[in-house]
């Protein structure tokens, strides 16, 4: 799923975005999110007014980002660089609303797919002609198998004034959220809703383009793809994103094996003093 909407952004991989992690809730810890998630699914109204793009043909950076480029692994100058100027250049975006239920099943989860799949299309015809069903959700094929509660609850804070809804059911395994973006996101019903969003259209969909694509052939873009892309994978809070880096070089905190000299290979003992504590005579051997 997120390398689906990777895609729709021109952004490579299946790194989650902060879009998608919006959407569905994540904590953006995407290793651990991932390891929890079974499977995950929306349902959407997307409306494009309009589209906003780069025309210029190369992209070139200014010099100032040029020289900002670290020439070596200096993981205070890259935390810089990250910090000052991001990772990516937006290049295009489209502009409009979006009305999106989404939902994540966790493992403990016992719903087969088909039924969840059913579930979702019943939330959404209902969410999206404004709850004009009384009993929006059809049987599934186990006439004994129960709606989950946590849809029933969406639809129930539908009549609420907010521009998210966020229902967990621990008991199915279930997380479905209802969010809004463009227009006037606290009108809860989506014919309304729709009617505001070309009074208040807002930035729905981004197009990317990697700066390190616009850095080839400068001493040290190497190391800047390398720090951007942990910064990505692992998403360390850019207040310690400096000593994030500082520890993914190897360190030597020890003596290598073989390393100090043993056995034979002792340097000779140099002269010394030796006396007695309890004696009265001081005496000096120069031959040990």
């Amino acid at each position: 799923m997120s390398e689906l909407l990777n895609q729709k952004s021109t952004v490579q991989g299946k790194i989650p975005s902060g879009y998608f992690n919006s959407i569905f809730d994540f904590s953006g810890l995407w290793m651990s999110d991932a390891t929890d998630t079974k499977y995950l699914a929306f349902d959407g109204y997307f409306i494009s007014l309009y589209y906003l793009h780069l025309t210029t043909s190369p992209l070139v950076l200014q010099e100032k980002i040029k020289k900002a480029v670290p020439s070596n692994w200096d993981p205070a100058s890259l935390a810089r660089f990250i910090q000052t100027f991001g990772t990516h250049i937006i290049v295009g975006l489209a502009i409009g609303g979006q009305d999106v239920v989404c939902v994540r099943q966790r493992h403990s989860s016992s719903i087969p797919p088909a039924d969840l799949k059913q579930y979702l299309e019943d939330l959404g015809d209902s969410w999206f002609s404004d709850g004009g069903s009384t009993s929006p959700f059809r049987r599934t094929g186990d006439a004994k198998r129960k709606v989950p509660e946590v849809f029933q609850r969406v639809l129930k804070s539908n009549t609420v004034q907010l521009n998210r809804i966020t229902e967990t059911s621990s008991k199915d395994g279930l997380t479905v959220v209802c969010s809004k973006r463009g227009g006037d996101a606290y009108i809860h019903t989506h014919h309304k809703w729709l009617q505001t969003v070309p009074l208040n259209p807002d930035a729905i969909l981004f197009k990317f383009v990697p700066i390190t694509s616009l850095l080839s052939g400068i001493p040290g873009s190497g190391y800047l793809s390398h720090a951007i892309n942990l910064y990505l994978r692992y998403k360390p809070d850019p207040k310690d994103l400096q000593y994030f880096l500082e520890f993914q070089v190897p360190r030597q905190w020890a003596p290598m094996f073989n390393e100090l000299p043993l056995g034979h290979q002792r340097r000779a003992s140099c002269p010394s003093l030796q006396f007695s504590f309890m004696g009265s005579k001081l005496h000096v051997n120069s031959t040990q």
